[in-house]
C-alpha cells in the first residue's frame, strides 16, 4: 500500500493494529445501537474507537513526515491516549473487583436492590436481571430483607420500587420482606434514603447491594461515603449492552472523582 510505503515493518504492523483495534472497538456498540440504547457510553465508544483508526492511519504518515513539529504533535496525541488507555484499563480492574466481591451466607446483612428504567410492559431487561439476582438470593436466605429503591421517572407509569416490589412478591417473597423506597432519583439518593429506612427499622449498614457488574463500583463507592459496610452481588449485563454501558461508567466514574 502507498500508505506504508518507506516505513518500516514494525510501524506497519504496529500502525494496521491500531486499524483493526479500532474497527473491532467500533462493532462493539452497534448492536446497542440497532436496539437503539443509545448514551453517553454509545457516543463515546464510536469515538474511541475512530480516534485508534485516526492514529493508526495517521502514524506511517507522521513518521515519515519532514517536518519535526507534525511529528511532536502525533507523539503528544499518541502519548495523551495511551495515558487515557492505561487510566480506562485501572477503572475497569477496580470495577471487576468490585464485581466479584459476593457475600457469604449472612443474614445480618440487608439487601438493597438499585432501580432502573421501567417500561409498561414491567421492568426493563436490565432491571430483570438485577431481580433475578436478588430472588436467586432472597430465596436461599428466607431471613433476609430487601429494599427497593427508585422513584418515578418522567417516562416511567409507575416507581421503579412499584415495579420491583410487585416482581419479587408475584414469583412468592414475602411481602413482610420487601420494603419500598419510591423517592429517589439516582444512585446517591438510592442509598441516602435507604439508609434512612435501615435506621427507622433499628437495622445497621450492612447491606448487599444489588446492581449491574458495571455498576457496582460506583455504587459501593457512594455506600462508603455514607458509611455502609457494603457486599456486592452483581447481575449479568445483557452481552449486546456491556460496552456501552461499561465505556459510560468509565466517564461517571471520573465525573465523581472531580465532583463527588
Amino acid at each position: 500500500m502507498r500508505l506504508y510505503k518507506n516505513c518500516s515493518k514494525a510501524i506497519k504492523i504496529i500502525s494496521i493494529i491500531f486499524v483493526i483495534c479500532g474497527i473491532i472497538f467500533i462493532s462493539l456498540f452497534i448492536p446497542a445501537t440497532v436496539v437503539r440504547v443509545i448514551n453517553t457510553g454509545t457516543y463515546f465508544g464510536y469515538a474511541i474507537g475512530l480516534v485508534t483508526i485516526a492514529l493508526g492511519l495517521l502514524m506511517p504518515v507522521a513518521v515519515n513526515h519532514g517536518k519535526k513539529l507534525v511529528r511532536y504533535i502525533y507523539r503528544g496525541g499518541l502519548a495523551v491516549y495511551s495515558v487515557l488507555g492505561i487510566y480506562a484499563l485501572v477503572l475497569s480492574g477496580l470495577m471487576l473487583f468490585s464485581m466479584n466481591n459476593a457475600p457469604e451466607k449472612d443474614n445480618n446483612r440487608t439487601m438493597i436492590v438499585l432501580g432502573c428504567q421501567v417500561k409498561k410492559s414491567g421492568p426493563s431487561l436490565m432491571l430483570r436481571g438485577r431481580l433475578e439476582k436478588a430472588y436467586e438470593y432472597l430465596s436461599q436466605n428466607p431471613d433476609t430483607i430487601c429494599i427497593v429503591s427508585g422513584g418515578k421517572g418522567d417516562d416511567e407509569h409507575m416507581s421503579e420500587a412499584q415495579a420491583m416490589y410487585d416482581w419479587l412478591t408475584e414469583k412468592g417473597i414475602d411481602k413482610s420482606r420487601v420494603i419500598k423506597e419510591d423517592k429517589s432519583t439516582s444512585t446517591l439518593e438510592n442509598l441516602r434514603f435507604s439508609g434512612e429506612i435501615l435506621k427507622s427499622m433499628g437495622k445497621d449498614n450492612n447491606v448487599i447491594l444489588v446492581t449491574d457488574g458495571f455498576h457496582q463500583y460506583r455504587a459501593s463507592l457512594q455506600a462508603i461515603s455514607l458509611d455502609y459496610d457494603t457486599r456486592n452481588l452483581s447481575s449479568d449485563t445483557a452481552f449486546f449492552l456491556l460496552p456501552t454501558y461499561w465505556v459510560r461508567e468509565w466517564f461517571a466514574l471520573s465525573y465523581e472523582f472531580v465532583f463527588g
